[in-house]
């Protein structure tokens, strides 16, 4: 058996921790998930817990930044294997249909919002957060219309804003709005959006 370094082991023991918040609080909700509840499904006493996180807080919040980065990572991995106008379009529907696949998502969204409704400190960290992801959002959604031929009809964080609460509000609404149905309605926003953006037009006809 390979022996870990101090740094992968402190990494691996992170990364339990955080796997067992997200299950522990996607079915108890964050109130009633404790520390010590997080620490003894994860294999760890609490001690271990406070060498990674200083606080409940700290852990929400990696869950969140976690989440949004992977949404980044599919989107752009969607634009990047795209040849042409039709391939990004198609690249980027295929990634529509895994939206809210991950049904514990929709319980920690709720919990994101309650927690910041609750601590003003949170708020203020929770909400820096999420308009980096937005902002990042937006870089990607450019790079979308470009490659469409399009110029955005509006600032592109302000549309990832838009497309992020659509994508929420679907997770929270649970039965039947699944990934499928998630991924349909918000390529059906994102086509009428194209639909009506107007053409790029070419630097050399710029004048």
């Amino acid at each position: 058996m390979v022996r870990l370094t101090r740094e992968e082991s402190q990494a691996r023991t992170r990364s339990l921790l955080i796997e067992a918040a997200r299950a522990l609080i996607s079915e108890k909700g964050f109130a009633t998930a404790t520390v010590r509840d997080i620490a003894e499904a994860a294999g760890f006493s609490q001690g271990a817990f406070y060498s990674n996180f200083p606080d409940k807080d700290s852990v929400l919040l990696e869950l969140a930044e976690r989440h949004q980065i992977e949404e980044r990572a599919r989107i752009e991995g969607a634009l990047a294997t795209a040849g042409g106008a039709a391939d990004a379009m198609a690249a980027v529907e295929k990634w529509a249909l895994t939206l809210n696949a991950d049904r514990s998502f929709a319980a920690l969204a709720i919990e994101l919002q309650l927690q910041a409704l609750r601590s003003p400190e949170f708020a203020k960290a929770y909400r820096a957060l999420d308009r980096k992801h937005r902002a990042l959002l937006g870089e990607l959604i450019a790079r979308l219309f470009v490659a469409l031929g399009k110029r955005p009809p509006d600032d592109p964080a302000a549309i990832a804003t838009g497309f992020a609460v659509l994508v929420r509000g679907m997770a929270l609404q649970g039965g039947d709005t699944g990934a499928s149905e998630s991924g349909r309605v918000v390529i059906a926003f994102l086509k009428a959006l194209i639909a009506s953006a107007p053409d790029e037009t070419p630097n050399r006809q710029r004048g």
